[in-house]
């Protein structure tokens, strides 16, 4: 809708401001939450920016493979891709691995910030889907329900068609889903829940919206790539919450326990 904000000459992208809100929020709830996880705020903020610089190249990354062929056929097109384009499975990914060097680096438990990083992840992603409205990509079906909106010439998505806002649909989703994950990473002390929840949570959704979309996004047979990558999400959060519920707890777990005003230590 709105693809930039002009001040004067300068034309500052939407999409970038709203991923800036997002990191700012993500931030906040780090501070908030990285206490229930025994783990020092500046230990875990930095150990989540190098996740957010990991994720976005993962995401450009993956964006640049999706659209390999384009680009081939295209090559003036990779200039603009520098700035634009990205798949946030790719973000996932690319997420997931700087945060296991990282984690092993700074001698952090592994599901324990992970647990810690599903609700900033959460909230990121829905400013994220924020911005990509504003900027009319990942846009949806044509529809003539009173939930379609029309987007302007100038934007990547059709223009003078009432199409389905996915992006507000997955936002909403996604604060939601933050809400939840917050509650539940101060009430849950088993490691590894709350990312399994966010996984099972977040493939699930993705698979369901993809068929909702028609912006071109790549496929992998009849599957769209993030529904395929979807597949293989599913399971691994539904492993996770297995392996948390069956692991030993932690030396964490077992001083909070201890810790507990009902709880009587002989």
């Amino acid at each position: 809708m709105y693809p930039f904000i002009e001040l004067g000459e300068l034309k500052i992208p939407t999409y970038g401001i709203c991923c800036a809100i997002g990191l700012g929020l993500a931030i906040l709830i780090l501070l908030r939450t990285c206490k229930y996880r025994d783990i020092k705020s500046d230990t875990a903020i930095f150990t989540g920016m190098l996740c957010v610089i990991g994720g976005f190249v993962g995401a450009k990354l993956l964006y640049l493979i999706v659209e390999l062929d384009t680009f081939i056929a295209n090559p003036e097109l990779l200039k603009h891709a520098i700035l634009s384009g990205f798949v946030f499975y790719g973000g996932l990914i690319g997420g997931i691995v700087t945060g296991l060097i990282a984690v092993h680096k700074n001698k952090i438990d592994t599901l324990g910030f992970a647990d810690l990083a599903a609700a900033p992840i959460a909230i990121g992603q829905a400013m994220g889907r924020v911005g990509c409205f504003l900027a009319g990509c990942c846009y949806g079906c044509r529809t003539d329900s009173c939930l379609g909106v029309v987007f302007p010439i100038g934007g990547d998505a059709p223009a003078g068609a009432k199409l389905l806002p996915t992006q507000l649909f997955e936002a909403v989703f996604l604060v939601i889903a933050t809400i939840i994950l917050y509650i539940m990473i101060m009430k849950i002390r088993k490691q590894g829940i709350v990312a399994g929840t966010y996984l099972i949570m977040y493939s699930v959704w993705r698979f369901i919206i993809e068929f909702f979309r028609s912006d071109d996004r790549g496929n992998v047979g009849a599957l769209s790539t993030s529904q395929f990558i979807s597949l293989f999400l599913l399971p691994t959060g539904i492993g996770l919450i297995i392996y948390a519920c069956i692991r030993k707890p932690t030396e964490v777990q077992k001083n909070d326990d201890m810790t507990k005003p009902d709880q009587t230590v002989e």
